[in-house]
């Protein structure tokens, strides 16, 4: 291991920070004189990056990030004190076509369906027909989890375990399905069976003990549903929650059919249109990722959440609501949305992914503030988490202020210092891994230097990520900023000058890793 004086550490120049947060600051008091309404309509001129180097703050308009990213359709709604304040559409349904998106034109909503299934199963708990504590796997009549899949048969699984992703059951997403192809029943995507891909539902740790993220867990909330309610999810859907509120242009359905009009069309990567000839997927796995539905209406619910977080009127029960947006250790979640933060900056929050869809939703229940963003191109991710920004600058949120890198140079033996094989440390207490347990997170990370660049990475593969250093120890993975918190690792040096190992931060997650060479 190789050692370096601190008296090679660079000092930090900082000359410029102060521009970046001047232009963040301009912003927002300019914002302040307008209207809710007219404040969240300027977004559209100030896309940012979460990462900002000082003395160079990027900028851009909704217009050229769009055409950047190659997605054709975005619609967007914003949340003001429990209200929707604006909701507006930009693009076009499909890439060569002319018909506009607005703000009831439906998306696929991809994973955002989760929290959207955990409202409808609260609802039903709120009125008696849903027990959130009782097993699950003895109140489902129409499956059996096998005993060979079950490493922990004969203990119980409650909806709070699946809800929170901490039942200990496998599958973490569905691959979609193209036009044309044969959809699997539930029975058939729990036993993994065809026209199904994936593997079968199993469990293999204690429920309550670990977190993973598990689509197939809600598959099986599904199908609990039904059995209990005697009607198809997606009837019990409509019925039980869409209805009563008001969502006209939200369901389960799929494939979805045309007749549904107003539909945003999928696109790839490089914005060309794909599943044709229909032109977007079907997400059989409904309660996971099926859900189709608009920016207006996920604002309109979005702002119901937290007007029932408040004791207002809402989707549910003061109670229930609160239940939702409450932590389950181990893990990130609440019953379906992740939670993060505290006081004004308390947030739950969930993205979506499918083949071609990105979606987000959020809300601060104790501001009000809330916002939704659905996309209908491959990189519609990067594009949200701008858009995001932008938006709590608009609106002058307490989240998501710009980070500023300063201009800060590090020795080159500095740098060589923290270049070695971190393996993840199993003592670490797995409250506060939270998410970051499982999977990835298991696994050793590699730290190098290339072109003077210090990188990070998974050791033997090989793709790595330049880290920008925030302080002589502390630095942010700039490819990886998240829309609601930044990747940062802080290498860990002795009195000797040795790096010992490194903490990674994600949110509200710590993971530790202890240096192996």
């Amino acid at each position: 291991m190789t050692k370096s004086s601190f008296a090679s550490l660079a000092k930090p120049f900082v000359l410029g920070a102060c521009l970046a947060v001047a232009a963040t600051t301009t912003i927002v008091l300019a914002a302040q004189a307008r209207s809710p309404d007219q404040r969240a309509a300027g977004f559209a001129d100030h896309l940012r990056p979460r990462i900002q180097q000082a003395g160079a703050p990027q900028s851009w308009t909704l217009e050229e990030r769009m055409a950047h990213y190659a997605v054709p359709g975005v619609a967007v709604a914003v949340i003001d004190d429990g209200a929707v304040v604006y909701e507006a559409g930009f693009g076009v349904l499909q890439a060569g076509g002319d018909t506009p998106v607005d703000a009831h034109t439906v998306f696929s909503a991809g994973s955002v369906s989760k929290v959207v299934t955990a409202t409808l199963i609260l609802r039903l708990a709120d009125t008696g027909y849903l027990d959130l504590d009782a097993d699950v796997l003895d109140t489902v009549s129409s499956w059996q989890l096998p005993a060979e899949r079950d490493a922990f048969a004969g203990e119980p699984v409650n909806l709070r375990a699946i809800l929170s992703h901490t039942s200990g059951f496998n599958i973490h997403g569905f691959a979609d399905f193209q036009p044309g192809e044969a959809l699997p029943d539930v029975i058939a995507t729990l036993n993994g069976a065809a026209p199904a891909s994936g593997e079968p539902l199993a469990r293999d740790f204690r429920t309550g003990t670990g977190y993973r993220y598990s689509g197939g867990g809600y598959t099986l909330a599904q199908l609990l549903v039904s059995d209990v309610m005697g009607a198809p999810f997606e009837t019990v859907a409509r019925d039980q929650l869409f209805a009563p509120l008001g969502l006209t242009r939200s369901t389960y359905t799929n494939p979805l059919p045309p007749e549904h009009g107003n539909i945003a069309r999928a696109h790839n990567g490089g914005g060309e249109p794909v599943a044709l000839p229909r032109g977007y997927e079907a997400m059989p796995e409904m309660a996971a990722s099926g859900l189709w539905t608009s920016a207006h209406d996920l604002g309109a619910l979005v702002a119901g959440l937290i007007d029932s977080y408040r004791g207002e009127a809402g989707p549910l029960s003061q109670s229930a609501a609160l239940a939702m947006m409450t932590r389950i250790a181990p893990g990130e979640h609440g019953l379906g949305p992740r939670v993060t933060g505290s006081g004004d900056s308390f947030v739950f929050h969930h993205g979506g992914t499918n083949n071609s869809y990105r979606a987000w939703i959020e809300g601060h229940p104790a501001t009000g503030d809330g916002l939704v963003i659905l996309t209908n191109g491959a990189r519609g991710r990067s594009l949200i988490d701008e858009i995001r920004n932008a938006v709590a600058d608009t609106m002058d949120w307490p989240v998501n202020a710009p980070v500023i890198a300063p201009e800060l140079r590090l020795d080159p033996a500095v740098l060589a210092d923290f270049s070695g094989t971190y393996a993840v440390d199993a003592g670490f207490p797995v409250d506060l891994r939270e998410q970051m347990s499982g999977g990835f997170f298991e696994l050793p990370l590699a730290v190098r230097v290339q072109d003077g660049q210090l990188e990070i990475g998974r050791a033997g593969g090989d793709r790595y990520s330049p880290l920008t250093p925030l302080s002589p120890t502390r630095f942010v993975l700039a490819d990886m900023a998240d829309t609601m918190g930044i990747w940062e690792i802080e290498f860990h040096r002795n009195a000797l000058g040795e790096a010992t190992g490194l903490t990674l931060r994600l949110e509200n997650a710590l993971s530790h890793y202890q240096r192996q060479d």
